[in-house]
């Protein structure tokens, strides 16, 4: 088991790398923060798995045939399969190999269009 401490440890962590990465974080249901895909598969999503520097990918498609295809290209990208059903699966995913696996599945956000926003200067500023 894992203790409080670190689970509040690894959620930090988790949140940090999304942010440095630029991957779409929101909360799950459960109050615990995740990573998700736009678009039409916006199930797609990457989640605390509470182990050392490994995260948790959960996709799912609408036919056996198209979660193949993806269920392939995911073990190519170096993702271990955990539990794969006929429709999803679950993925186990160093944090070396998220970056491609995130682009793939259209959890990182786009470039910033602005480098560096002049309201945002102003603002810190102010404090």
């Amino acid at each position: 088991m894992v203790s409080d401490e670190d689970q509040v440890k690894r959620i930090k962590e988790f949140k940090r790398f999304c942010r440095k990465n630029r991957l779409r974080l929101r909360e799950s249901e459960d109050g615990l923060p995740v990573a998700r895909s736009i678009g039409k598969w916006k199930t797609d999503e990457l989640y605390c798995s509470f182990e050392e520097r490994t995260v948790g990918l959960y996709v799912a498609r609408e036919t056996p045939k198209q979660f193949t295809f993806l269920c392939k290209k995911l073990i190519k990208m170096q993702c271990e399969p955990l539990a794969l059903g006929e429709f999803d699966g679950c993925f186990r995913v160093s944090y070396w190999d998220i970056p491609p696996v995130a682009k793939h599945l259209k959890i990182v956000k786009g470039k910033a269009r602005v480098a560096n926003p002049s309201w945002l200067r102003k603002k810190a500023d102010a404090k």
